[in-house]
């Protein structure tokens, strides 16, 4: 009987992070039933490959090939996913006024729209994902901009886990938590349900629904709070929290969410708009067919005024990302 392979591409510049992402894709079955060939792109093949053998003898039923390489070609030749760390971190003004220091990102961007299938998918993780996704957008000529995502659930994740501990309650009675933009959060109407078992008399269980902001002292939330969740997290724990993400945001992706609503970096399309083009963190609800719905926003919100702000200096990014494609010979 004959299978489908999906090859899937790792870089990320870190190896233990490229092993356990390897492994967790596979033990998790991302994709489903698919096999998947796993090529890691790595500077250092000699010291993974001996690790990455451990994956091999677990045996994953859904694994086909695992492959590790220095070769660019090889890896994004016919790929379907590239999973992509970014390497930077720096303040805005330094970005803008050194994109050129981006150059390694613009030839990777252009090397994978033209060796990857032209369906292929891209989740990129990291500081200033989006700039990087950006300038694969403004790069590519073949591949679909719409397939182009980030990660951006794993800060819902670290502020869910921060307020959970503060109410003393399970992180699965919380939702309504998003990012905006960059790294915006948003918990304005996040919510509590509590389910309490049926009564005496009742059928079913009660649930209880609370408003978190009714629930937090907001010298807490100023003091406390934001400082957390602003706060640079220890290495390991930021890589499981963004392994987590990165798995959960491609099976959702595939295969839809249903009525959840999740958020997910990507590309908005919509002509005259200040939003047209760029790329930005928005709560979204996916359908089992891929449709992609983004939730709306209240003009008149705080919010809303911090959204347009990220929005507009998107907009300019983007103009340096296609200056620089014009006048370096890019296309």
């Amino acid at each position: 009987m004959a299978f489908i392979v999906t090859k899937v591409v790792i870089s990320v510049g870190h190896n233990v992070l490229s092993i356990e992402l390897a492994f967790n894709i596979l033990q998790r079955k991302v994709f489903v039933d698919n096999k998947v060939d796993v090529f890691i792109l790595t500077l250092d093949v000699n010291e993974v490959i001996e690790t990455a053998e451990h994956i091999k003898k677990c045996c994953f039923s859904n694994l086909n090939e695992l492959i590790v390489t220095g070769d660019y070609l090889e890896a994004f030749s016919k790929a379907d996913y590239l999973l992509l760390m970014t390497n930077l971190n720096a303040s805005d003004r330094v970005v803008h006024e050194n994109i050129h220091n981006l150059d390694h990102v613009f030839k990777k961007a252009k090397l994978f729209d033209r060796l990857a299938n032209p369906n292929a998918r891209i989740v990129v993780m990291g500081p200033w994902s989006n700039t990087w996704l950006q300038i694969f957008a403004e790069v590519a000529t073949r591949l679909r901009k719409c397939n182009f995502t980030g990660l951006s659930r794993h800060h819902v994740s670290k502020a869910l886990g921060i307020i959970a501990r503060k109410l003393d309650c399970e992180i699965q009675e919380l939702s309504d938590v998003y990012v905006w933009g960059k790294h915006h959060l948003d918990i304005t109407n996040a919510k509590k349900k509590t389910k309490f078992g049926p009564g005496k008399y009742d059928l079913q269980c009660m649930v209880k629904t609370q408003n978190v902001m009714d629930l937090l002292p907001s010298n807490w939330i100023d003091n406390v709070f934001t400082p957390q969740f602003e706060a640079v997290q220890i290495v390991k724990t930021y890589r499981q929290c963004v392994i987590s993400a990165v798995c959960y945001h491609i099976i959702d992706w595939c295969q839809g969410t249903y009525d959840r609503t999740v958020c997910m970096t990507l590309f908005i399309h919509q002509p005259g708009h200040i939003n047209d083009c760029v790329f930005s963190s928005y709560p979204v609800v996916i359908s089992k067919s891929g449709q992609i719905s983004v939730r709306n926003i209240e003009t008149d919100s705080q919010q809303y005024v911090k959204l347009y702000t990220y929005l507009e200096n998107q907009q300019k990014e983007k103009c340096l990302i296609r200056n620089y494609i014009k006048y370096n010979n890019i296309e």
